[in-house]
């Protein structure tokens, strides 16, 4: 597993537009190869995370074109450079059966 994190800006008072991006962006990344699984969280102050965990490096490095197109729709809500973190080992915390 392989897990990237990215942090990022918007104004708050775009927020519910961002909200709205979400949800369509949700069916692009429901077809990236390699992804497990991804979450989007934010603030009322407009700071906000992605993770996003991948099969393997490799499947997340091929998803990366994808992954610029997705934040490209994003472009005109964001207010600074999005950060991204990568962590080369993941291990769950919490398994329910």
């Amino acid at each position: 597993m392989y897990m990237r994190v990215t942090t990022f800006k918007v104004d708050p008072a775009r927020l519910p537009e961002l909200a709205q991006r979400v949800q369509d962006m949700k069916r692009l990344a429901n077809v990236i190869p390699g992804l497990v699984s991804s979450h989007v969280a934010w603030r009322s102050d407009g700071h906000g995370t992605v993770v996003g965990i991948y099969e393997s490096q490799e499947r997340a490095t091929a998803a990366v074109k994808r992954i610029q197109a997705m934040w490209g729709v994003m472009a005109s809500l964001v207010t600074e450079a999005p950060r991204v973190d990568a962590y080369d080992v993941v291990a769950p915390m919490l398994a329910k059966d």
